[in-house]
């Protein structure tokens, strides 16, 4: 952290002083107030346990899963990367039973479709797309003998009646049969039954709560899930968020990466009191904190006004070589500023009406 002497010396540079020059930017009438840049993260290893059950298939081994008596208190080390999603699955111990499915036999079971015949019925023949067999042959209507008198046409057909070929009657068959009418099923050949679709003519099909294995695994399973929470950070003290744009990678940005509970030293040589206090406020633990990591990076402004110098607020940035400073308009002088534009811009108007 910049001393007050180098920020006044790093002011009087700016204006063209020796650093040393007390008349340039006299240290009396000087107001200086620091401000902390703090832009990184927090993050949270959040912890979540519960219990469920578990189920499988067939055989499974558990014997390589971790057994527990009590889920809440079975003990994990805290993680060593928060930022790391991890999933334990535990057994609780004497919960694991293997069992043969009472339902079926070898895993098949009757088909419920066709009840274990292996086939359906099927309608052995199938009637004509085009007549669809009511009026196939307008004179014997698909039996070969012709009626004494020819049926009308159905009304409101158009297409054209062909020669019937099972009584010869000219001009009275339906096209597409020729008189025929209804025609063999093509799926059972006119059998009147076919293979069960859903087991294929087996008669039996696979069982679907044990998978087809003829045996089933049931026990009690504890989950133990972390999760990360990150909480950015991009803040200042009392200073615009617009102030993170004055600085650069060439500042003299100073990091913190910890992990644990401590995440920010507070005694010690590597100790910050400023940085301490603006995160303390961040890092109450969270409901299921196991663990944390802070990764920051902060750095210490100076803002500096002085009373010959009404209209400049000077910010004093400390850099790796040597602090630079920022001149930014004061906000007296952005008033004054502003008034004049609208004075200007009055009189500008007063002048147009008089010209009208």
């Amino acid at each position: 952290m910049l001393s007050e002497d180098d920020i006044l010396a790093a002011v009087r540079r700016s204006l063209g002083g020796a650093g040393t020059d007390g008349a340039v930017f006299p240290a009396q009438g000087a107001r200086i107030t620091r401000h902390l840049l703090v832009d990184g993260e927090i993050v949270r290893c959040v912890e979540s346990r519960e219990e469920r059950a578990g189920f499988h298939r067939g055989v499974l081994d558990l014997s390589d899963r971790p057994a527990y008596d009590d889920i809440d208190r079975y003990a994990i080390p805290a993680p060593a990367d928060p930022g790391a999603r991890s999933t334990l699955l535990l057994v609780r111990r004497g919960s694991v039973e293997a069992r043969a499915c009472a339902v079926c036999t070898n895993g098949r079971q009757h088909c419920a479709r066709c009840r274990g015949a292996g086939d359906v019925s099927c309608p052995p023949s199938v009637p004509c797309a085009a007549c669809r067999e009511s009026v196939c042959c307008l004179s014997c209507e698909g039996t070969g003998k012709r009626a004494r008198e020819a049926a009308d046409r159905p009304e409101g057909e158009t297409a054209l009646r062909v020669r019937c070929r099972a009584c010869g009657a000219e001009d009275t068959a339906c096209a597409k049969c020729r008189g025929a009418g209804p025609g063999k099923c093509p799926v059972c050949g006119g059998t009147g039954s076919r293979p069960c679709p859903d087991c294929e003519g087996a008669g039996t099909v696979s069982h679907g709560f044990c998978g087809g294995t003829g045996r089933y695994v049931e026990w009690t399973e504890g989950v133990i899930a972390r999760e990360p929470v990150v909480d950015a950070i991009k803040e200042t003290s009392s200073l615009p968020a617009r102030s993170f744009g004055w600085t650069n990678e060439y500042d003299a940005w100073a990091r913190v990466d910890l992990v644990g509970e401590e995440a920010v030293p507070v005694a010690g040589e590597d100790a910050d009191p400023e940085l301490a206090a603006f995160l303390k406020p961040r890092l109450g633990v969270h409901d299921g904190e196991v663990g944390r990591r802070v990764a920051v990076r902060h750095l210490s402004l100076a803002r500096v006004t002085h009373d010959a110098h009404p209209h400049r607020v000077y910010i004093v940035i400390p850099g790796r070589a040597a602090p630079r400073v920022v001149p930014l308009r004061s906000r007296r002088r952005t008033w004054q500023l502003v008034g004049a534009a609208l004075l200007l811009a009055a009189a500008a108007v007063t002048v147009a009406r008089l010209l009208a």
